[in-house]
C-alpha cells in the first residue's frame, strides 16, 4: 500500500536526543522507501536536540519551542504544520516496526467511523506493553494495578487485569481508549474535535481525546499486527516523582472537565495526595 503523502508523522520531544534520533532512523526521512512527511515538534531542549536533527535529517519539518509548552499543545502545533490525511503521533522513545505504518493504515481506512487507531506496543525485552485502557472511575483509578493503593492492596493481580489497562488481543479489536505513544487519526477528524485539550501538560491528553471520540460517535482501535518497541523506562526517583505530579493533577483535570461534580472537586484532591505522597515511598513494581 501506498502512504505517500497519505500520512504525517509527529513526534514531540524534550531532552530525548539519542531516542529521539533512533526513532527518526526507524522512519528513514527523505528516503524514498518512506514517504511520510515527518514533522518533529521540540520542546525546548537543551541537549542539542534541533541541531542534531537538522544536521542528521534534512527532510524532517523541525518546530523548535522556546520552552516546554507540554505533550498536548506540542502535539496540536505538529498537526497544524501537518499536510497529510492522517496524524500519526509517535513518542519520541518508540522504535516503531516497519510494516506498522501500512497497517495502522488499512484498518483506519476499512473503519468509516475510526477515531483513534493504535498498534501493539513491546517492552525492549519482547513483552507487551498495556497501552488500551478503559475509561478512567474512581476505582479503577484508585485501585488498579498500576496505583499505589493496588500495588500495596493486590500485589497478585495480573498485570492486564481489564481493571484499568486492558489485555493484549489477537484481532483488531475496539477498546474504550488508547494511549497516543503510537495512534493513527485523520487530520479533520482530529481538527473536527480540536485536537488535544492543552490544558493537560502531560498524561491523560489521549484519554480525554478518546472519550471525547466516543461520545462523537468514533470507535478506537488496536491493532495487534501494527507493532513497535516503546522504551518506557523507571528513570531516576526525581524523575518518577515529576512524572507522578504531573500525571495526577491531569487526573484532577480529566475529572473535572467530564465529571465536575462535589467529588471531583472536593474529595478527589484530598484522595490524589494521598495517592501521590504514597507514589514518593512506593517504588513502581518490577514487571513479571
Amino acid at each position: 500500500m501506498s502512504t505517500s503523502g497519505t500520512v504525517s508523522v509527529v513526534i514531540v520531544t524534550h531532552n530525548s536526543l539519542p531516542a529521539v534520533l533512533s526513532c527518526l532512523k526507524r522512519l528513514n526521512p527523505g528516503q524514498p522507501e518512506s514517504p511520510h512527511q515527518i514533522v518533529v515538534v521540540d520542546n525546548g531542549s537543551d541537549d542539542g536536540t534541533p541541531d542534531a536533527i537538522r544536521q542528521a535529517y534534512a527532510a524532517v519539518a523541525l518546530i523548535h519551542n522556546a520552552e516546554n509548552a507540554g505533550f498536548a499543545r506540542a502535539c496540536n502545533t505538529g498537526a497544524e504544520a501537518s499536510t497529510g490525511e492522517y496524524l500519526l503521533f509517535l513518542n519520541p522513545d518508540l522504535d516503531i516496526d516497519g510494516d506498522a505504518v501500512d497497517a495502522l493504515l488499512s484498518v483506519a481506512r476499512s473503519t468509516p467511523k475510526a477515531g483513534l487507531v493504535a498498534g501493539r506496543l513491546r517492552y525492549p525485552d519482547g513483552t507487551f506493553q498495556a497501552n488500551c485502557r478503559n475509561f478512567p472511575t474512581v476505582t479503577n483509578l484508585l485501585f488498579s494495578r498500576g496505583s499505589v493503593m493496588g500495588r500495596l492492596l493486590f500485589s497478585r493481580l495480573s498485570s492486564h487485569s481489564g481493571f484499568y489497562t486492558l489485555p493484549d488481543y489477537d484481532a483488531v479489536t475496539e477498546v474504550p481508549a488508547v494511549a497516543a505513544t503510537m495512534a493513527l487519526i485523520r487530520r479533520d477528524l482530529f481538527k473536527r474535535v480540536r485536537g488535544f485539550d492543552p490544558r493537560f501538560f502531560m498524561y491523560m491528553e489521549d484519554t480525554d481525546l478518546s472519550l471525547r471520540l466516543h461520545y462523537a460517535g468514533y470507535v478506537n482501535l488496536f491493532v495487534p499486527h501494527a507493532g513497535g518497541v516503546h522504551g518506557f523506562g523507571v528513570g531516576s526517583r526525581a524523575g518518577r516523582l515529576k512524572r507522578s505530579w504531573h500525571h495526577h493533577q491531569s487526573v484532577w483535570k480529566y475529572f473535572l472537565k467530564h465529571f465536575p461534580n462535589g467529588f471531583s472537586l472536593f474529595l478527589l484532591p484530598v484522595l490524589l495526595t494521598f495517592n501521590l505522597m504514597l507514589s514518593a515511598v512506593v517504588p513502581p513494581r518490577r514487571r513479571k
